[in-house]
């Protein structure tokens, strides 16, 4: 590598923390020693948490993991840092773009745990809305029921832009095109569950959701050779609190979108129609910041949808985002090293 390791300080906090350093590099005799004084200092001096109350050990690589939490109703960050026992400079730091006053529910953000703590159950039972913002990167996801339609041209122009994307299929579409489901996965994109039979999911009986769930998951099996899981998106966006929990407890959680590309609704759209509001979302002030994190729908067979995609694909890449599979975008970064004011902290991330 060309960096090296060194100590910086966070502001005119007490704590110090560890960066790499982009424009140094030391040998690993330097590296070594820098490391032994810091475990040294780390036992021998306590930070405290900047508000003259319990003292608890500054936050670095060694005893933090980033961890994926879904945002339910009432949780604001400040209590989230209280709750969880966490630096509440550095929560800020690990979520760029996070503005406190826009949070909403089902947003993911990224939180900095101490090792020793862990999140409560339950937390698959929140729908996911939106992916972890600040970090430049996209979800476009594709449900897959109906028919092959423009199936094969969608995929093309992914390819051609090295996009991988997320497609949502039922199991009566994986049992009827198979070899569709298998182009599908052999261009590397993510494959979840879309139900069976596409039937509403709050008109079924617990057991029968269970069992559209199930169903699809051997399907899907039997075409790629895993399971969809854990991830589903209900026939049409229905659901409600009971789906939600009936699928949690069979281990599926629930995926939504933040914008819907509108290209199954309504009067039949056009390429140009699709490429706009995908682009321009309506009351968004900044569509950049707006689709930073967003998770798109669109439906796999629609023919605009497919000519619009390398217009959709350039003007993401013009605001430099990056299309990136539902479960890297709910993931914390390998590094969340994208701070606000331009300053630098590394944490490694370290999954449950």
């Amino acid at each position: 590598m060309n960096g090296g390791l060194r100590w910086v300080r966070s502001g005119n906090r007490v704590a110090e923390r560890w960066r790499w350093d982009q424009k140094e590099s030391r040998p690993i005799a330097g590296v070594l020693a820098a490391l032994c004084c810091w475990l040294f200092a780390a036992a021998a001096q306590p930070a405290t948490d900047g508000g003259g109350g319990t003292e608890r050990p500054a936050p670095t690589r060694a005893n933090i993991r980033l961890t994926s939490y879904v945002l339910a109703a009432g949780d604001r960050l400040s209590l989230l840092a209280e709750r969880y026992g966490m630096d509440y400079d550095l929560l800020l730091r690990c979520n760029p773009s996070l503005e406190p006053a826009e949070m909403e529910v089902g947003d993911v953000i990224v939180l900095p745990l101490p090792r020793r703590v862990s999140l409560p159950a339950g937390q698959t039972a929140k729908e996911i809305r939106r992916g972890i913002r600040g970090y430049g990167r996209i979800a476009l996801t594709f449900d897959a029921g109906a028919d092959v339609g423009a199936l094969d041209d969608l995929l093309h122009a992914l390819r051609a832009r090295r996009a991988r994307c997320t497609f949502f299929v039922t199991g009566q579409w994986a049992r009827r095109y198979p070899e569709a489901l298998a182009r599908i996965a052999r261009g590397g994109h993510e494959v979840f569950n879309h139900s069976y039979t596409h039937r509403p999911f709050p008109e079924l009986a617990p057991e029968q959701i269970v069992e559209e769930l199930e169903k699809t998951a051997c399907a899907v099996a039997d075409v790629i050779g895993r399971r969809p899981l854990p991830y589903f998106r209900p026939p049409y966006g229905d659901r409600d609190r009971r789906v939600l929990d009936t699928a949690a407890e069979a281990g599926w959680q629930c995926v939504y979108w933040t914008l819907d590309s509108l290209d199954a609704v309504g009067r039949a759209k056009t390429p140009q129609d699709i490429a706009q509001r995908v682009l321009h979302p309506p009351r968004a002030h900044d569509p950049k910041d707006f689709l930073d994190g967003a998770i798109v729908l669109f439906h796999a067979a629609k023919p605009a949808t497919a000519a619009a995609m390398p217009e959709i694909l350039a003007g993401l890449d013009a605001m430099e985002l990056r299309p990136v599979p539902v479960s890297a975008l709910i993931r914390p970064p390998r590094t969340a090293a994208k701070t606000r004011r331009s300053r630098t902290l590394v944490v490694e991330s370290h999954q449950n």
